[in-house]
């Protein structure tokens, strides 16, 4: 066989583990952009956002009712300042 040849080969050999590499790495950040639970769909209503602010204790539970009153009838509800009176 000509070495001419087995440098194409080589060549060939390569480009394809380049093509490899790229498609695993293409499926790793696709599955990891997902957040890796399959059919998990991140939720981002008003409503699962104000659960959320609850949860992590942003706000309390005087507040999390108002504004979910507020959202359940559209009407908008201004920021509170200390002592839980509006602003």
């Amino acid at each position: 066989m000509d070495p001419l040849d087995m440098g194409w080969m080589g060549l060939a050999m390569v480009a394809a583990a380049i093509v490899v590499a790229t498609t695993i790495a293409v499926i790793a950040v696709a599955l990891l952009r997902a957040g890796g639970a399959e059919g998990e769909v991140e939720d981002r209503s008003a409503k699962s956002l104000l659960d959320r602010r609850l949860a992590l204790g942003e706000i309390d539970a005087e507040e999390y009712y108002e504004r979910e009153s507020a959202l359940r009838s559209a009407t908008p509800v201004g920021r509170r300042g200390r002592g839980g009176q509006p602003r």
